[in-house]
C-alpha cells in the first residue's frame, strides 16, 4: 500500500497491489504523470533522426560492456586510481554501507548531501550514515520530497511521481513551515532550504550514470544542478556505482547520452552532464579535494553469469518501461515493495533479492509487451518475465497447472475434460470447494475463468440445424 501500516516489501506484492488499486487519487496522479512523460518522449523520438540506428548502437555498447565486464572494471580501477580516485569494491549492501560510513567518519562529516541515486536506496545507505551522527540530506527535489514524507521513491527517474502538487504544498507546510502553492513557489522553497546544506556539507554522495574505463571518469546526468553542487561544494565526493554501469570509451558514453535523455525525459540532452576525472587538481578552483568510487556487486555477478537473464543488466534506467506499463500506471511504485519498480524493477528485484521474497513479482505483469516496445535498448521484458515465472513454478509446481498444461497439448483429451466439466460445473464454482483439492482452489483463485460455454462450432451447427 502507498501509505499504510503494512511494511512495504515485495513479499506482500499482492496485498499492496490490491490496496493501490483502490486508491483513485493515486491512479489519477499516475495517469497524468505517465501521460506527460510518454508525450514528451514520443515528441523527442519523432524528431530523432536515425533513431533506430542510435538505439542499436546504444544496445551494442551496453551488451558489449557486459560481455567484457571483468576486463573493463579492472581497467576502470587502474585508470581511476591513476587520476587520484580511491577505488573500493563492495560485495554486498552491508559491505558498501560499512565502506561509506567509514569514509564519512574519517572525513569527520557532520553534514552529508546526496544527489539522486537509486543504488544508495538499494543498500539503505541513509540510516547507516545517520548512525555515524551525520545529517543526511537528499538534494534532488523529488528525493527531498519523499525524504520529508518518510517514504521511499516510487519511480526510477521521478521519485515523487505519486504525489500531487497539493500533497507537496501540504508536506512543506507541515515539515518546513514553508508555504507555497504553485510549482515555481514550491521549487524555490526547496532551493532555499537546501542551499545552506550545500554550503555547509562535509561530504557529497552520488550515484553513477556511467563510468568510462579508458579514462577513469565518472559521468553524472541531471536536470536540477544538485548533483553538480554535491560533487563540487563539499571537500569529499563519494560515487557509488553498481558494477554494470561501466562503458569502454568516451565514444561509447556519447552513444548512450544520445539516447538516454530522449527516452527518459524527452530532452535532446539533460541540463547538466558532468564528467568527473579525479578530484580537484592543483590550480583548479572547484571540485572535491578527495574523491572515492565504490563499485557494488550485490548479486549482479550471479546475474551476469545467467545466459537468459543477464540482459536485464543492460538497462540504463530511463524509466520509459514504467511509464508505458498498464500495471505500473494502476498501482504505482510503492506496491512493488522494492526500490526498483515497474517491468525492469520486477526483473532486477527478482534477480537481486532472495527468491522467497519476490516470487509473486513476475506474475504482476500482463505480458502486453508495451515495455519491450518502449525500451530503447531492446530489452525483452516479457521474455525474461516468463523465464522467471518458469523458475518460480518449477520450485513449487501445482499439479492442476501441470495437468492443464498437459491437456492443452492434446486437443481430444482437452475437449473431453472440458465437456465433462461443462456438464458438471460450467462456472467452476463447485470443483474448487471439493475437499482434498487445495491445489485446484489455488489454481482457480488466481485466475478468472470464463463460463464453460459450448464451443462456437457446436453452437453454430445447432443454430444452422434450426
Amino acid at each position: 500500500m502507498e501509505n499504510g501500516t503494512m511494511e512495504l516489501t515485495p513479499r506482500h506484492f499482492r496485498e499492496q497491489s490490491a490496496s493501490a488499486c483502490r486508491d483513485a487519487n493515486l491512479r489519477a496522479v499516475l495517469d497524468h504523470a505517465t501521460r506527460y512523460f510518454m508525450g514528451k518522449r514520443g515528441a523527442a523520438l519523432e524528431a530523432f533522426a536515425g533513431r533506430d540506428e542510435h538505439f542499436a548502437r546504444a544496445r551494442a555498447v551496453r551488451m558489449g560492456a557486459l560481455a567484457r565486464l571483468p576486463e573493463l572494471l579492472e581497467q576502470l580501477e587502474r585508470n581511476a586510481t591513476a587520476v587520484g580516485v580511491h577505488v573500493h569494491w563492495a560485495a554486498d549492501a552491508s559491505e558498501a554501507r560499512t565502506l561509506l560510513a567509514g569514509i564519512a567518519k574519517k572525513a569527520g562529516a557532520k553534514v552529508i548531501v546526496k544527489g539522486k541515486s537509486m543504488v544508495t536506496e538499494e543498500i539503505a545507505l541513509n540510516p547507516a550514515l545517520e548512525a555515524t551522527g551525520a545529517e543526511v540530506w537528499e538534494t534532488d527535489l523529488g528525493e527531498f520530497i519523499v525524504q520529508l514524507a518518510g517514504e521511499p521513491p516510487s519511480h526510477i527517474i521521478a521519485p515523487c511521481i505519486h504525489k500531487s502538487r497539493a500533497d507537496v504544498a501540504e508536506l512543506f507546510a507541515e515539515k518546513l513551515n514553508l508555504h507555497g502553492q504553485s510549482i515555481p513557489e514550491l521549487t524555490l522553497l526547496a532551493r532555499k532550504a537546501l542551499r545552506e546544506k550545500f554550503l555547509s556539507a562535509d561530504m557529497g554522495i552520488t550515484g553513477v550514470n556511467m563510468a568510462v574505463a579508458e579514462t577513469g571518469s565518472v559521468i553524472l546526468v541531471e536536470n536540477e544542478g544538485n548533483i553538480r553542487m554535491s560533487t563540487t561544494c563539499p571537500p569529499v565526493h563519494v560515487a557509488l556505482m553498481s558494477l554494470e554501469k561501466v562503458v569502454a570509451t568516451l565514444d561509447d558514453a556519447a552513444d548512450i547520452l544520445r539516447v538516454l535523455p530522449r527516452s527518459a525525459t524527452g530532452q535532446k540532452m539533460s541540463s547538466y552532464v558532468s564528467v568527473l576525472t579525479g578530484p580537484r587538481k592543483a590550480g583548479e578552483t572547484d571540485g572535491a579535494r578527495e574523491m572515492h568510487l565504490v563499485i557494488l556487486d550485490n548479486g549482479r555477478s550471479s546475474v551476469l553469469g545467467d545466459p537468459v537473464l543477464r540482459e536485464a543488466l543492460a538497462c540504463f534506467r530511463c524509466g520509459a518501461c514504467l511509464n508505458s506499463c498498464p500495471v505500473y500506471q494502476t498501482i504505482g511504485g510503492h506496491a512493488y515493495g522494492s526500490v526498483y519498480s515497474g517491468p525492469i524493477g520486477t526483473l532486477l528485484s527478482s534477480l537481486l533479492l532472495p527468491p522467497e521474497q519476490t516470487r509473486d513479482l513476475p506474475f504482476g505483469c500482463t505480458l502486453c509487451g508495451a515495455c519491450a516496445r518502449t525500451c530503447p535498448l531492446g530489452i525483452n521484458h516479457p521474455k525474461l518475465m516468463l523465464a522467471l515465472r518458469q523458475r518460480v513454478a518449477g520450485e513449487r509446481a501445482n499439479p492442476f497447472s501441470t495437468a492443464h498444461s498437459m491437456l492443452a497439448r492434446h486437443p481430444l483429451a482437452y475437449r473431453f475434460a472440458v465437456g465433462m466439466a461443462r456438464a458438471v460445473d460450467p462456472n467452476l464454482d463447485l470443483l474448487p470447494r471439493l475437499p482434498g483439492l487445495p491445489g485446484l482452489s489455488e489454481f482457480v483463485d488466481s485466475r478468472h475463468p470464463p463460463e464453460l460455454k459450448k464451443p462456437f462450432t457446436a453452437r453454430r451447427k445447432k443454430k444452422e440445424s434450426k
